[in-house]
C-alpha cells in the first residue's frame, strides 16, 4: 500500500473517531454520523487499496506464469523444427541411396 494512501486512509478514520467522540459527548447525533461515515469510508478506501494491489500481484504472476509457458513453448517448437530437419535430411539421404543403388553398374 502506498505510504500517502495510508496516511490519508488513517487520517480520515482518526478523524472519523473523533467527530464521533465529540458527537457523543457533546449530544450532536450528525456529528456521531459524520464521524461513523469518514470511518466507514476510510475503511472502503483502504479495501480498495488492497484489493487494487492483490489484483496486480496476481497479474504479475499470470504475467510471468504465461511468458514461462510461452518459454517452454518456443523451445519445444525449436525442437520439433530441428528434428523436421533431420528427418528431411535423413530421408534425402535415404532418397539418394536408393537412387545410386537401382543405376544400373
Amino acid at each position: 500500500m502506498n505510504t500517502d494512501s495510508n496516511l490519508e486512509h488513517d487520517t480520515q478514520e482518526l478523524k472519523g473517531h473523533v467527530e464521533e467522540t465529540a458527537g457523543k459527548v457533546f449530544g450532536d447525533d450528525d456529528l456521531v454520523a459524520r464521524g461513523k461515515a469518514d470511518q466507514i469510508a476510510a475503511h472502503a478506501k483502504q479495501a480498495a487499496t488492497k484489493t487494487g494491489e492483490a489484483a496486480r500481484h496476481v497479474g504479475q504472476q499470470l504475467k510471468e506464469r504465461a511468458m514461462r509457458k510461452l518459454g517452454e513453448l518456443h523451445e519445444r517448437l525449436h525442437e520439433a523444427s530441428d528434428e523436421a530437419k533431420r528427418a528431411k535430411q535423413d530421408s534425402n539421404v535415404r532418397e539418394r541411396s536408393n537412387a545410386q543403388e537401382r543405376r544400373p553398374k
